[in-house]
């Protein structure tokens, strides 16, 4: 059954969790030969020789190696029928032929013209499909063997030894604490490193930044918010006579609110490329992928241990855990593995599981060791001592492991894919459940659908075989497309309820296969090229002690387990380097997705091992590393200007001031909405792309999937409403009338949880250099162009929110000046001085309302709500709102 569910059972607790293996998605089966060897013509009897050579070869040579061989080039559905084992391994429905199982041998109904249509435009005959049929049932005797090449490294045993020697691939060693001039200035360890290079080129750290500077630092920082009124009336009080302790009690209380892991679970999401659509061609939705976020979210909160965080995101399933709940979160933490990027269109199911494994690779190996494996899929890696064996020994692990990413079978969509089944269901699910005379209905209208879907079928293969014309064969092919679409939709459905009518939990996420398959190396990443087989495998040049795979699973397990330890040189330092990047500005490594030869040195070496070396120590606390460094002297200097500084260090990489930087994309919207007075800070279910569901993204909005509701017997699948010119004629993903949901909608929450669909980015996100969601972005790009000015001066939502201001100001105070003073402090965290004051009452006293439509006959108070709403609108657009210095 299309898109199904794979439901996951719980054994023992005690030991490793037991789980039913999920199997491979239909039509993205695995493209690697099975590991028993093939028959040579020696292992056939003479009759089972003969039989193939007289009957079988020539007919394929004839009729199926023009579209189906390496020899042609041509590999049509991602098959070859040119050796034994191709025809194993098959195309995009999984095996050719299967020896003693018509059944199972796509081959068979094939040739018979059941399912697809080969030879194309004609039946083979009677005699020909009985010699077939007797040649499969005897075991499908073959005696041609697979070419395979021996592809060889140029990369030797030695270089990877001497590679080792490169600083990244070291372990970090705790240096000794350098000895600094000025003992009185340094406050913790972090200073004295930081304050040891400065004096080597004679240059000394700003001074100290005022209390309302470090306070708005420290808000933005850790919760992504500017400071409230009494927080910066507490600071200025306390600040002055112990800022150590007054830092610590801010630091203290940031981290503890749910605030925090909403600011610091973007970040992550940014390495994790998180989307909630497949991009590319075929723009679907992943209506789950939310889970995934919020499990992200909520391990920030708790503090989960970083090596742990990374365990259970690259073999959650494979865990062991004590309860049901638990192993959810497990299971919702491997959608790390699968919310990536995919070309649904891809014809070639064997292209497809290739490009998969790569981009998991990839993102597994940049973003907890920063280092770029998958440079080596088509060719040594040219800068770093990693062959193309281990590319592809660490891609054997992934191509035994079957992903979950929850799309429908549609015309437009030929990959598509079933979801994991939680343990434990979600309970605000429960008010959605359907009653069983509703599921029933539900269900009948499947019924009917499948019955039309067979008739579709039955007079396509009718018309195939009296040899129609071209119009009335693609006519039968979109009846019968059109048909499967609308029988997967409602499939999704019906299968989205248990036999109760509540709604089931689902994530995305990854499953051990079945049936253990080898890897063999690929000539120039081709998969009609094939070499050697390959032992599955972690980067030698990181295991200066060889880790051992159990032969008996993918090796996914310890692999995560190797990458959440210190028993590899990079996971540590890659990810205080992070941190330090987001609290400081600047990384230490300032490529922080390459730690490799092209990748910059670290400015700060000891620094950086230093602080790899206490985050492991202190179970790899991600909030501990975050208030170490917030307690640091050179957090709270200042970011002026220095004629020296610059002179001698432009880019300041030896941090001789706080490097100042504008605020994201997300930060400004919440400031803004939380200045106003508007933000809901407490977290929405879902979100958009879950309520939109099953659809495909066009021209901003999700047209949903035919899932018609029966609701009150009600058969028609449009939302109610209003429709826009936009939305008229437009199709759903089945061929019927879809219902259609705008991807940018107006809402108050925290822009964590806006939709993230990839290609169409809401305005808000966009102008401000959101993260590219089909990419791993450890740094966001900074630009500052005319279309952000543009956009505080117009935007819908900038002028609603200056409205807002001006609102809560009046509801405030009854005193213009009163008003001016609380707007400079609740947006720039600071009172306002005098010139500014003169200057914010000599706009507000000038500003023309004449022309504003609300003049006419409008009172004084809404005119002078109009003025103070202009000025509002000009402090967010002013660079200290947009800028934390």
């Amino acid at each position: 059954m299309k898109n199904s569910l794979i439901k996951i059972s719980n054994g023992n607790f005690s030991a490793q969790a037991r789980i039913w293996r999920g199997c491979f998605v239909a039509l993205a089966v695995v493209a690697v030969i099975s590991s028993s060897p093939s028959a040579s013509a020696q292992d056939l009897s003479p009759d089972q020789l003969n039989f193939f050579e007289a009957k079988i070869r020539p007919v394929l040579i004839k009729e199926c190696y023009g579209c189906h061989s390496a020899k042609t080039g041509a590999t049509k559905g991602g098959l070859m029928v040119d050796s034994k084992e191709a025809l194993s391994m098959g195309g995009d429905s999984g095996s050719a032929v299967v020896g003693g199982s018509l059944e199972e041998s796509t081959l068979w109904s094939a040739i018979n013209h059941e399912d697809y249509n080969m030879p194309p435009g004609k039946m083979l005959s009677d005699k020909v499909l009985a010699d077939f049929k007797k040649w499969i049932e005897m075991g499908a005797p073959d005696p041609r063997a697979m070419k395979v090449a021996n592809i060889k490294s140029e990369i030797s045993p030695e270089d990877i030894e001497s590679g080792r020697e490169f600083w990244a691939f070291k372990h970090p060693a705790n240096p000794e604490l350098p000895a600094v001039k000025n003992e009185s200035w340094a406050a913790t360890t972090i200073d004295r490193f930081v304050l040891a290079k400065l004096e080597e080129q004679e240059l000394s750290p700003a001074a100290d930044a005022d209390a309302e500077t470090v306070l708005r630092r420290l808000t933005f920082g850790l919760n992504g918010l500017p400071p409230t009124s009494k927080q910066v009336e507490w600071m200025k009080s306390n600040f002055q006579n112990d800022p150590q302790a007054a830092i610590a009690k801010v630091v203290d209380d940031l981290l503890d609110s749910p605030q925090f892991g909403e600011r610091w679970g973007r970040h992550w999401l940014d390495v994790a490329r998180y989307g909630e659509s497949s991009g590319r061609e075929v723009n679907m939705t992943f209506p789950d992928a939310w889970r995934y976020r919020d499990y992200v979210i909520d391990s920030f909160n708790k503090n989960k241990p970083y090596d742990r965080f990374i365990q259970e995101q690259i073999a959650g399933d494979l865990l062991p855990v004590r309860t049901d709940e638990q192993w959810a979160e497990n299971l919702t933490a491997t959608g790390f593995l699968a919310l990536g990027p995919k070309t649904l269109s891809e014809q070639n199911g064997r292209q497809f599981r290739l490009d998969l494994v790569d981009e998991q690779v990839d993102v597994t190996s940049r973003v907890v060791l920063g280092v770029s494996v998958a440079c080596a899929r088509c060719h040594d890696h040219k800068f770093d001592p990693i062959p193309q064996t281990d590319y592809y020994a660490m891609s054997g692990i992934f191509e035994n492991t079957s992903t979950h990413y929850g799309t429908i079978d549609t015309l437009q969509n030929r990959r598509p894919s079933n979801l994991l089944q939680l343990p434990v269901g979600d309970p605000k699910l429960s008010s959605k459940r359907i009653s069983k005379a509703e599921l029933a209905a539900l269900t009948e209208r499947l019924g009917e659908a499948r019955e039309t879907l067979n008739e579709a079928q039955r007079q396509r293969l009718q018309q195939r075989r009296k040899g129609g014309d071209g119009n009335n064969s693609q006519s039968a092919f979109l009846n019968v497309a059109r048909s499967s679409s609308l029988v997967a939709a409602l499939e999704a459905q019906v299968n989205s309820y248990d036999e109760d009518g509540y709604p089931i939990t689902k994530a995305l996420g990854v499953q051990e296969v079945d049936k253990l398959q080898e890897t063999r190396l690929l000539g120039r990443g081709e998969f009609d090229q094939p070499g050697q087989v390959v032992d599955r495998g972690l980067p030698q040049v990181l295991c200066a002690t060889p880790v051992k795979l159990s032969p008996k699973s993918s090796g996914r397990a310890e692999l995560a387990v190797w990458l959440g330890s210190n028993q590899n040189p990079l996971t540590a330092r890659v990810m205080v380097n992070r941190i330090w990047q987001h609290m400081m500005g600047q990384a230490i490594v300032r490529t922080p997705e390459n730690f490799g030869a092209t990748g910059q040195a670290p400015t700060h070496p000891a620094l950086l091992d230093w602080l790899a070396v206490r985050f492991v120590e202190d179970n790899w606390s991600v909030k501990k590393l975050i208030r170490e460094i917030a307690l640091s002297r050179i957090y709270r200097t200042n970011s002026r200007y220095s004629e020296k500084g610059f002179a001698a260090d432009p880019s300041n990489e030896l941090i001789w001031r706080y490097e100042p930087k504008r605020l994201d994309a997300e930060a400004l919207r919440d400031a803004m909405l939380f200045v106003s007075g508007e933000l809901e800070l407490d977290r929405p279910y879902g979100s958009v792309v879950a309520k939109a569901g099953q659809g495909l993204v066009r021209d901003g909005v999700v047209i949903a999937a035919s899932q018609p509701s029966t609701k009150n017997g009600a058969s028609g699948n449009r939302r109610r409403g209003k429709r826009t010119s936009g939305e008229k004629g437009m199709m759903s993903i089945s061929g019927e009338r879809g219902s259609v949901t705008p991807i940018d909608q107006e809402v108050n929450f925290r822009s964590v949880y806006l939709p993230v669909v990839r290609d169409n980015v809401t305005r808000a996100m966009g102008v401000f250099d959101f993260a590219e969601s089909s990419m791993v972005v450890g740094t966001r790009e900074t630009s500052n162009t005319p279309d952000q000015g543009l956009y505080f001066l117009n935007n819908e939502f900038v002028v609603k929110q200056s409205e807002s201001l001006a609102r809560r100001l009046v509801d405030a105070s009854n005193k213009t000046e009163k008003q001016i003073e609380l707007a400079f402090l609740w947006a720039y965290g600071r009172e306002a001085t005098d010139k500014e004051l003169s200057a914010a009452r000599q706009f507000y006293q000038s500003f023309d309302v004449s022309d504003s439509k609300s003049r006419r006959g409008n009172s004084r108070a809404a005119v002078e709500l109009k003025k103070l709403s202009a000025l509002c609108q000009g402090i967010f657009a002013s660079a200290e709102f947009r800028f934390l210095n």
